[in-house]
C-alpha cells in the first residue's frame, strides 16, 4: 500500500490559494501604511515652520530636529498640521515644537529642535580698558549665532552712544549690556549747566558738580550764583535739570 506524502500535498495541491494570498497581502499593505501619518511629512512641515518664522535676521536659520520614534503610529491627518513653539519665549537655541493634527482624529507631539539664528552684532575691534568710551574705531559688526548670546547683544552701533567699557575687554568680545555701562556725563568738580524748571519756565545758570553721575542719575550741584546746593537729574553731557 502506497503511503500518502503530506508534504507534497501541502506544496502543490492548491497553488491558486498561495497566489491569492500573496495578492491580498500586497494590496493591504499600502492601504495600511496610508492610514498613518508619515514621520517624514511631520519633519518636513516642522522645517517649513521654522524657516518661515519672522526672525529679525538677514540670514536664514539653521535647523536640526530630534529623532521621531519610528514606532509612532499616528493617524493620518487630512489637514495641514498645526505647529508652534512649545514656549514662545524660546524661539531659537535648544527648544521644542508643539505639533498637532486639528482633525477629529487629533493627536499632538513635542519635537525637540535646535535652531541657530545669525545676526550682525557689535564686537570690539581693539582691546578696551575699563571706562574707555566707545567710538567708531573700537567697534565692528560681526556675524554671530544669537542663540548663544545669553547676555544680550547690540545690533546697531548707534545704540552704543554714551556707553563705556565696564571692565577691560579683549578684541573680538561681543558687546552686551553686562559688559558696558552709561559713561559719566557729569564728573565731580566739573562746571555744569543747570536748567531750573519753575512753573513751566526754564532758567539756565551754572554750577559746580559735587558728585559724578551718569545719564538719568541724580546729582548734587552747587549753584554758582546763590551758592546753594540743589539736586537734579543728568540729562546730557555737563547738563543737569532741576525742578523747583
Amino acid at each position: 500500500m502506497k503511503k500518502h506524502d503530506s508534504s507534497s500535498s501541502l506544496d502543490c495541491s492548491r497553488p491558486g490559494l498561495w497566489l491569492i494570498g500573496l495578492v491580498l497581502l500586497c494590496t493591504l499593505l499600502p492601504a495600511r501604511a496610508a492610514d498613518y501619518q508619515s514621520l517624514a511629512s511631520i519633519r518636513l512641515q516642522a522645517e517649513e515652520f521654522v524657516m518661515s518664522w519672522p526672525y529679525e535676521s538677514p540670514y536664514p536659520p539653521r535647523f536640526r530636529a530630534g529623532n521621531l520614534d519610528s514606532r509612532l503610529r499616528l493617524k493620518a491627518c487630512a489637514a495641514p498640521l498645526e505647529i508652534d513653539f512649545a514656549n514662545r519665549d524660546r524661539v531659537h537655541g535648544n527648544t521644542a515644537l508643539l505639533i498637532r493634527c486639528p482633525q477629529k482624529t487629533s493627536w499632538k507631539l513635542h519635537l525637540p529642535v535646535s535652531i541657530e539664528v545669525y545676526a550682525d552684532v557689535a564686537v570690539t575691534s581693539i582691546p578696551l580698558v575699563r571706562g574707555q568710551i566707545l567710538d567708531a574705531t573700537a567697534v565692528i559688526l560681526q556675524k554671530e549665532n544669537i542663540a548663544r548670546l545669553k547676555n544680550g547683544y547690540f545690533g546697531d552701533t548707534a545704540a552704543l552712544a554714551d556707553l563705556e567699557a565696564r571692565r577691560s575687554l579683549p578684541a573680538g568680545t561681543v558687546l552686551t549690556p553686562r559688559n558696558l555701562q552709561p559713561r559719566m556725563l557729569v564728573k565731580s568738580g566739573q562746571s555744569v549747566t543747570l536748567v531750573l524748571n519753575y512753573l513751566g519756565l526754564q532758567v539756565k545758570t551754572t554750577g559746580r558738580a559735587l558728585q559724578s553721575a551718569r545719564m538719568g542719575q541724580r546729582v548734587k550741584v552747587r549753584n554758582s550764583q546763590t551758592r546753594k546746593v540743589v539736586e537734579g537729574v543728568v540729562s546730557g553731557e555737563g547738563l543737569v535739570r532741576v525742578s523747583i
